[in-house]
């Protein structure tokens, strides 16, 4: 594979192997490992390459990151990535991270659902564990756990049984300054359509709010502004 080197910032170059990128690094790195510029690149030294600079830094700084703050599975690589690492040593870094519970999506997911479950709806969470690259049966998993946990420790006070959800719409409300009997008609209406597209369920938002006819007597319109 011929080996090409286009210039970059802060020292480092972009490494082409028959016009593709490879990755970034600098050009000390190459010559520890005998590659040159404009030379065909062997499996050898590529492997060389990863194992003396690219999967050792990659190590360092996947650690760095996470001394900072928890990483998802899939957020880890797009950085990684990000960074010019090549696909070789991403998966490399990401099973000594996975091998050490240094990342651990499972866990993660479960933490992650139980702080949030009382504070949006399980649409909403859903949502934003998938934008942060939980796998879709985890997120389900750990969803359903953090609501089984919930119900369990509410058994214990005074609001037994109730659902994350309803809490959930008692927060927002209190945040509003929403108190029934005491907000217009139509701050009333916009508060509900407000948590509807948040996707907390009709029932769920009529209980907390009060009776459906004291705010309208259309079903369409209590969500719609």
């Amino acid at each position: 594979m011929l080996l090409e080197l286009q210039e970059g910032n802060k020292g480092r170059c972009t490494v082409l192997l028959d016009g593709e990128v490879y990755c970034r690094c600098y050009r000390k790195d190459l010559q520890s490992v005998g590659i040159s510029e404009g030379e065909e690149a062997g499996e050898a030294a590529l492997f060389r390459l990863n194992q003396e600079v690219l999967f050792p830094r990659a190590k360092r700084r996947s650690l760095l990151l996470l001394n900072k703050k928890r990483y998802t599975r899939q957020e880890m690589v797009k950085k990684l990535k990000s960074d010019g690492y090549p696909e070789q040593t991403v998966e490399e870094t990401l099973s000594y991270l996975q091998e050490l519970h240094y990342i651990d999506d499972i866990s993660y997911a479960q933490g992650y659902a139980s702080f949030w479950i009382p504070k949006c709806s399980a649409r909403e969470l859903y949502q934003k564990m998938l934008q942060k690259g939980f796998e879709r049966e985890t997120v389900s998993e750990a969803i359903k756990e953090a609501q089984r946990e919930y119900v369990l420790e509410k058994g214990e006070e005074e609001e037994e049984g109730e659902s994350p959800e309803l809490s959930a719409i008692r927060d927002y409300l209190r945040k509003k300054g929403y108190q029934s009997g005491q907000v217009a008609e139509e701050k009333r209406k916009k508060l509900a359509a407000a948590l509807y597209r948040k996707g907390f369920s009709f029932s769920d938002i009529k209980r907390v709010m009060g009776e459906f006819d004291e705010i309208t007597e259309n079903g369409e319109n209590f969500i719609t502004p």
